[in-house]
């Protein structure tokens, strides 16, 4: 099949939707037995079993994609938080008492894709040629994760019909791409593991932070997939900054970049190019040290 930008992207959100229920199970937001387990370009992914889950992340990546074709969005978060206890010392960091704490925002940087008009969607991408080396380099990435894989096992028909089914997704992807997101979710694995665990209770969003041009606005239309994000959240754009002085009592952005950030893949193939990065917000480490306070007040 023809690589356009349309299928390209199409794969990118697949990639997306993948890699938002994988993220998931990973953090352990819901218990591990509502995911199942599959494998999608050619290494474990999990993806949720709840339907009212799977509608919410397929809606919300549906509308993502929609301001993709539109060439707005600079970078996309899955953003995992906690609800504050509602105490007077839950307003800090420019969340109000009771609101969300921000734990952990997984970013992927998409400011680099391509813009293409409508008309030129369905147009045949030429890919970058890209050296033997390159692909080699790319395809020895992580190269334990293959030993012993049951696809690697003899002509079993049944071991062959399912793996033709779990690569339904995937089978038409740029190989190059393909191997890049393979990487892209091993690396996830990898770096979720070094993290410390979520408190409890813990829910999620998917959030878009748009490009500062001076045509750009918010997706405000009807019907309204989109809201704003908190003030602790947002970044302050051209709208923004020139109201600045008549605001300086609101703290705007605090939350932005997080107080520990760790990179987890670039992801670079023809023109299409994004980074990806998790951000440890500063009420996780608050949280983590008053646990660690009160454990030792205990006498334990």
């Amino acid at each position: 099949m023809p690589q356009t930008y349309n299928t390209t992207l199409t794969h990118f959100t697949n990639f997306l939707t993948a890699y938002t229920h994988t993220l998931l199970h990973l953090r352990g937001l819901y218990p591990s037995a509502s995911f199942t387990r599959s494998r999608f370009h050619n290494t474990p992914v999990y993806q949720s079993r709840h339907p009212s889950v799977c509608e919410w992340i397929t809606d919300a990546i549906n509308a993502v994609r929609d301001e993709l074709l539109l060439g707005t969005v600079a970078r996309i978060g899955v953003v995992i938080f906690s609800m504050g206890t509602g105490s007077p010392s839950a307003g800090e960091a420019g969340t109000a008492p009771g609101g969300p704490k921000i734990l952990e925002r997984f970013m992927l940087d998409v400011s680099r894709f391509p813009v293409v008009e409508k008309g030129e969607r369905n147009t045949e991408i030429e890919w970058e040629a890209e050296g033997e080396n390159s692909r080699s380099s790319s395809s020895s990435d992580n190269d334990d994760d293959n030993e012993g894989s049951s696809d690697e096992a003899g002509p079993n028909p049944r071991h062959a019909k399912a793996k033709a089914k779990a690569e339904a997704l995937d089978a038409d992807v740029d190989v190059d791409l393909s191997e890049q997101f393979r990487a892209a979710f091993i690396t996830l694995t990898t770096r979720c593991s070094q993290l410390s665990p979520l408190p409890k209770d813990c829910s999620f969003n998917i959030s878009m932070e748009l490009k500062d041009s001076a045509d750009i606005d918010p997706p405000i239309r009807h019907p309204q997939p989109w809201i704003p994000v908190q003030p602790n959240l947002q970044k302050t754009g051209r709208k923004g900054a020139q109201e600045q002085e008549d605001r300086k009592t609101q703290e705007e952005g605090q939350d932005l970049g997080g107080v520990k950030v760790t990179p987890i893949r670039a992801v670079e193939v023809g023109v299409f190019r994004f980074e990806t990065w998790v951000e440890e917000g500063r009420a996780k480490f608050e949280m983590e040290n008053k646990a660690k306070s009160s454990f030792a007040s205990s006498g334990g």
